[in-house]
């Protein structure tokens, strides 16, 4: 069969489609659109998000604020009452004034009538036939005994049974005399208290 007719538009003088067509473009604009409404309506929910805590918070802010006050103004009317005041402190006076007294009264060292009971008992207790004491001295924490003994070294053993009591042991004895006397009887004195020349 015979062409009649010839085709004289070829591929290349077609042409070139554009890249950014009025449709693209509308509907870039349109997707661009609904993207920022979105964020928009995110944004707004945080805020209203973050409000609503802000004015809770701030809601409990001004109650404990007002109940500060009140408070504070309860404190200033609560004032102490002069008369329990006046009488608190007489207790506590008389309470020291007796604790003094007990402690005044318990302390061995200015107390003597339970020491020298108690020593009187070791001393019998530390009885030794070769010591005759003739006095005995237990006052201000310092103690002397004065008296006769057979032989010098009984003095010194008489002594060194003080250790097994418990009044008499710890005791420093610092003044120590021994003589003999015309009965050929050693006297002796020992003292923890310091002599008068000292």
């Amino acid at each position: 069969m015979a062409k009649h007719s010839i085709n004289l538009l070829q591929a290349d003088l077609l042409p070139i489609k554009a890249l950014w067509t009025l449709t693209r473009v509308v509907t870039l604009w349109g997707i661009a659109l609904v993207i920022m409404l979105g964020l928009i309506f995110i944004t707004q929910w945080q805020v209203n998000s973050v409000k609503a805590e802000f004015d809770t918070v701030n809601a409990i802010n001004t109650a404990q604020t007002t109940e500060l006050k009140s408070l504070e103004l309860a404190i200033s009317k609560n004032r102490q009452d002069t008369k329990l005041l006046t009488q608190l402190n007489t207790i506590k006076l008389v309470i020291a004034n007796k604790e003094h007294l007990h402690q005044q009264l318990t302390d061995p060292s200015k107390t003597y009538s339970a020491g020298f009971s108690s020593a009187m008992v070791e001393l019998s207790a530390l009885h030794d036939k070769n010591i005759s004491l003739q006095r005995v001295n237990i006052g201000h924490g310092n103690m002397t005994f004065a008296g006769l003994a057979r032989t010098p070294d009984a003095v010194p053993n008489w002594l060194s049974g003080f250790e097994s009591s418990t009044f008499l042991s710890g005791k420093r004895f610092i003044n120590f005399s021994l003589t003999e006397n015309e009965q050929k009887l050693t006297e002796f004195v020992v003292s923890s208290a310091p002599s008068k020349g000292e």
